[in-house]
């Protein structure tokens, strides 16, 4: 019986704290890959009795710990921070085609496939790159009781449960930075889909059905089907 998939979004607008256990960090791709995560509270060395607090800002997420220092190597540094069950990746240093996200704080992201993962933001800054070229230019959030951009699977009815993901698009980690300390993200675009599903013509011919290029393109028609692809893990 064919699988139905739902994905839902919560957006909240409180803080959400975790233990200092279960709040850990990792400073790189190569670090993520590895398993190399280091406690939060390691890193605040005893500077503060606070635990890790998650806050939300904007659709996007950051880290407090009552630490100044350790606060800005979560903000500036970090590569991704394991929040209870929930995975989030710093978009400070992330550049699709050489060009930044709309956000520098934390998104959530997700394992795909092996070792690679699957971040949902908002599109790459366009605004900012007309500014570089001298044109002008005019939470989400969960610990591990709640469903964040949470990937739901579902048995009765087929659709997408939400709204909010319909304004996000889907980005590829699956290498290191560069010589410059950024990361390259590839875009889960039309010719990413058209090459990923080439072998399977349902999951294209459903995947193309969707007219409009913002809905088709969208986290929440792509992620559905990388889960159906079994590339996507749901929660």
């Amino acid at each position: 019986m064919k699988k139905n998939v739902f994905v839902i979004i919560v957006l909240c607008c409180v803080s959400l704290i975790a233990k200092a256990d279960v709040a850990k960090y990792c400073m790189s791709y190569a670090d993520y890959v590895a398993g190399n995560w280091k406690s939060v509270s390691e890193l605040t060395e005893g500077r503060t009795k606070q635990v890790c607090q998650l806050k939300s800002d904007d659709h996007c997420v950051y880290f407090k710990t009552g630490d100044k220092e350790s606060d800005q190597i979560l903000k500036k540094q970090a590569f991704a921070v394991m929040y209870g069950k929930q995975l989030y990746v710093n978009c400070r240093n992330l550049r699709c085609d050489d060009v930044c996200l709309e956000t520098s704080k934390y998104v959530q992201a997700v394992p795909y496939g092996d070792h690679k993962l699957c971040v949902m933001a908002y599109k790459t800054n366009t605004l900012l790159a007309l500014a570089d070229i001298g044109c002008l230019a005019a939470s989400i959030f969960v610990n591990d009781t709640w469903v964040s951009l949470g990937l739901v699977s579902g048995s009765i009815g087929a659709g997408i449960a939400n709204d909010c993901l319909s304004d996000f698009v889907c980005y590829l980690i699956d290498s290191n930075a560069n010589a410059k300390g950024k990361t390259p993200i590839t875009r889960i675009n039309d010719q990413f889909m058209e090459n990923l599903l080439s072998d399977d013509a349902p999951l294209l011919d459903r995947y193309k059905a969707i007219k409009s290029k913002h809905n088709r393109q969208s986290a929440a028609n792509v992620l559905p089907i990388l889960m159906e692809k079994g590339l996507v893990e749901g929660n």
